[in-house]
């Protein structure tokens, strides 16, 4: 289970779940912020589909946000199942 609980300044805490059934041969990118806006969701697909290890895919995707213009902080993780 994956939470999304950063609220910012606000006092109080919202918190998101969402559940998923995971198979054999998905492919699960958790990332920040950072990278929306910079690769859409057709760009991310093509990359996590492509035959290479998942730090390569991980680093692929963090270069191109970066040289689409993102500056904010930029994480990219990608696991394989």
């Amino acid at each position: 289970m994956l939470l999304n609980s950063v609220g910012g300044n606000l006092p109080e805490l919202t918190i998101e779940t969402h559940r998923m059934e995971l198979h054999a041969g998905d492919r699960l990118l958790l990332c920040t912020d950072g990278l929306t806006g910079h690769l859409d969701d057709g760009e991310l697909a093509r990359r996590l589909s492509r035959d290479e290890q998942m730090e390569s895919i991980a680093r692929g995707i963090f270069e191109a946000a970066k040289r689409d213009g993102g500056e904010d902080n930029i994480t990219a993780v990608v696991a394989a199942f």
